[in-house]
Formats: C-alpha cells, structure tokens, sequence
C-alpha cells in the first residue's frame, strides 16, 4: 500500500532508452520491470534493430509483469488493415500462453478427474442420514481430484452456503432445501450447482465444466439440477421456483 500511494520511482535510464528508440531508433524494443524491491521501474532488456516482434514476446516472463515498448515497421494497403495491426500484435504476444493453457485442459480432459473416496461418503451422510445441509466440492491445485471443500452442518443458512462459493473460482455444490408446499406439505429438494463465475479463469470453467457430468452422474439422488455464473442465478427465490 505503501508504494502505490507515494508511487514508484522511475530509474533515468528508462527514459534515455525509450528516447534512443523514439527519437534515435537505436532499439526495436525495451522492456522494463520494478525492481526486486518493488521501489523502482528499472530498464529490464533491450532489443537492437534487428529484433523481431517473437523477440520481444519470448523476453515477457510467464510469471511476472512488465512494461514494454515495441517499435512496429509495416506496410497497409488501406486503413482496414492498418485497424488490425494491434489486433495482430495483441494475439501473437497471447497465442503461446494460450496454446500452453489449452494444452494443459486437453490433457486433463483425456486422463480424466479422480474422484476422492470422501466426496461419495459427504453425500451419503446428506442424502441418507440427513447430517449436512451442503457441501462443496472443488478441484485440488493440480487439477488432478476432486475432494471436498466445505460442510455445512443442518443449522446452517442458505446465505452462509452462497458465502461458501469464492468469487473467483469455481465449485461443484450440493444443498438440501426444505420447504413447505401450498398445500402446506413438508417437502426437500437436493439441488446440485455447478458454479462457474465469470471471473473464474479459463482454465478452471474448462475443467470444472468437462468433469461435470462425470462428477454428478456418481451423485445418485440429485433431484435439481443448476449452473449459476452469478449470485443471482443462484439466488434464493431462484431455488424456490425450481423446488416447486
């Protein structure tokens, strides 16, 4: 905090080297990063004039952010493909991530998502004995199991099951809802949700997404079924629409 309110100082070299390639075109590009310390922006490498753009993206870390300064050469024919020119920059700075993250979900996807013994055991204790209200469940950090990921006991709320889903990932999902009928009969309803926010990353609503059906169809006794991208979807008047 305190570096982003008294700002981060800038070493004299960055600019001399981004003057050289403005004015002197000395360079193709500079890339620049904040030190180890995080108390200045540092000139981090620079590109001569015979760099090309795959240059520049292959100096940009997989792990770490940077700024960078590409001095772009091309030649259009009409203003239709000068509009392209950052649309093609922009995706071939992006395309070998991609391509790497793509490749990781496709081979998740071939060898398939274990189940972890406990996640049937939760259910069980749910649907049978009636010991849980919910349960979430998520993927480990390698992809590699599912496992369970909360419990909620039977005192607890629907609000404290919707506080149990991160804002930011995703989860598979489990409640038991009871209510009354209009002819006032006691009834419950096991809903399962798959929850896939849309500020969850590719990778993870990829996964969560081709696991899915695999997952619910070893859960024997869901009675509705859900897929919310938002709290509203999953809201509590939603749940008592689909119960009826």
């Amino acid at each position: 905090m305190a570096n982003a309110a008294s700002g981060v100082a800038v070493a004299e070299e960055c600019v001399s080297r981004f003057q050289e390639l403005h004015a002197g075109r000395a360079h193709r590009f500079v890339v620049f990063k904040v030190d180890d310390a995080l108390q200045r922006v540092v000139v981090d490498k620079v590109g001569a004039r015979a760099a090309g753009f795959g240059d520049l993206t292959s100096n940009l870390p997989a792990d770490d952010c940077r700024y960078a300064v590409y001095d772009y050469d091309f030649t259009v024919e009409d203003a239709t493909e000068a509009a392209g020119v950052r649309s093609k920059m922009v995706y071939a700075s992006s395309c070998e991530g991609f391509r790497k993250e793509l490749d990781g979900v496709q081979a998740n996807a071939r060898s398939g998502v274990a189940v972890n013994d406990e996640c049937m055991l939760k259910f069980g204790e749910l649907q049978s004995k009636r010991l849980h209200r919910f349960i979430t469940y998520k993927m480990d950090d390698k992809f590699k199991e599912i496992v369970v990921d909360q419990v909620g006991d039977r005192t607890t709320s629907y609000e404290d099951f919707t506080n149990s889903l991160p804002e930011n990932d995703c989860r598979y999902a489990i409640y038991d809802f009871d209510f009354v009928t209009a002819e006032d009969v006691q009834k419950s309803r096991i809903f399962y949700i798959l929850w896939s926010p849309d500020s969850a990353k590719v990778k993870s609503k990829m996964l969560y997404a081709s696991s899915n059906q695999k997952f619910k169809s070893g859960l024997n006794g869901i009675q509705v079924e859900l897929q919310a991208t938002d709290a509203s979807e999953i809201s509590i008047d939603q749940i008592k629409d689909r119960a009826r």
